[in-house]
């Protein structure tokens, strides 16, 4: 992609063209109360706020595309399909750049029917914030379309500061008891009101969670948040098994009273009939068995 393309720049108010499906998941997805700027040029689709340029936010890309050629210890996170670096924007701002990679023909045409993966963290974030939980605000997104296919997504947020990793703060807490059941008790109001609202993340794992310095946990990867009609309990124990096993594999010393203080927030908040709760708790138990069990044969 050129460093920077001639952008072509109007209000999102005055994008509304035509009745293709992008543009109507542009307004679908559009986060509440907020207004965006939509810049076109050289097959791009720029979405960002008011106050920050076109030419600015595609300077930071550019910088984020630096620091993923100088390697691994440059970046805030490297997957196989995403990359994610700490940029400073020109006014001093911090922001968290988030670069979806080409992954193929098949699942570029793929994220060209089922949205772009910046595209489905925008509608994600606008879900989460509307049961009034935290997120990174967003700054910008975009992504380059060729006919159906999307080749290339990007998403600008908010930097979260004064934050840690949820399994680097379990571990700072481990000496900290009343600090701990409080986070135990945090995490579980949080998924339960997820839960409670129809929200399914399909990545629900504690790198994905950040712990706050005011006791606020921020979920990440909103891509991965899909609203569901009806959250089935096979859906809960997936996403609650991955908690446990997670929870088991890092922090085995984790006393199990903290475990259970999690379960009983979550089931208060969840909306989950009574009479099925020792279903699902033992269905959460017998998943985590299954998961750890298969990571202990990929490392073998």
């Amino acid at each position: 992609m050129p460093a920077h393309p001639r952008l072509a720049t109007s209000s999102a108010a005055g994008a509304r063209r035509g009745g293709d499906g992008a543009h109507a998941r542009d307004r679908a997805t559009a986060l509440k109360g907020d207004t965006f700027t939509t810049s076109r040029g050289s097959g791009l689709l720029l979405r960002h706020c008011p106050e920050r340029s076109a030419e600015e936010l595609l300077r930071a890309l550019a910088r984020h595309r630096a620091k993923v050629r100088r390697g691994p210890k440059a970046l805030e996170h490297r997957g196989r399909y995403s990359t994610v670096s700490r940029v400073r924007l020109e006014d001093g701002t911090e922001v968290a750049v988030k670069w979806n990679h080409t992954r193929g023909l098949h699942r570029a045409i793929a994220e060209g029917l089922r949205g772009s993966r910046a595209r489905r963290a925008v509608a994600g974030t606008a879900r989460v914030h509307a049961i009034g939980l935290a997120a990174p605000r967003i700054v910008a997104w975009g992504e380059r379309r060729s006919f159906a296919a999307v080749r290339e997504s990007f998403l600008v947020t908010g930097f979260v500061t004064d934050s840690e990793p949820l399994p680097a703060a379990i571990s700072r807490l481990r000496g900290a008891r009343a600090e701990r059941r409080d986070l135990a008790r945090r995490l579980g109001e949080m998924i339960g009101r997820l839960h409670a609202a129809g929200l399914d993340h399909h990545d629900l794992k504690h790198s994905n969670l950040l712990w706050c310095a005011d006791a606020t946990l921020v979920v990440l990867d909103l891509e991965a948040l899909e609203r569901c009609a009806w959250l089935s309990r096979r859906r809960r124990v997936r996403a609650l098994g991955q908690l446990e096993a997670y929870v088991r594999h890092l922090y085995p010393w984790l006393p199990k009273t903290d475990r259970l203080r999690f379960l009983h927030v979550y089931l208060r908040h969840a909306g989950f009939a009574a009479a099925k709760r020792r279903v699902l708790v033992r269905g959460v138990s017998r998943w985590a068995d299954a998961r750890i069990r298969d990571w202990g044969q990929r490392i073998r």
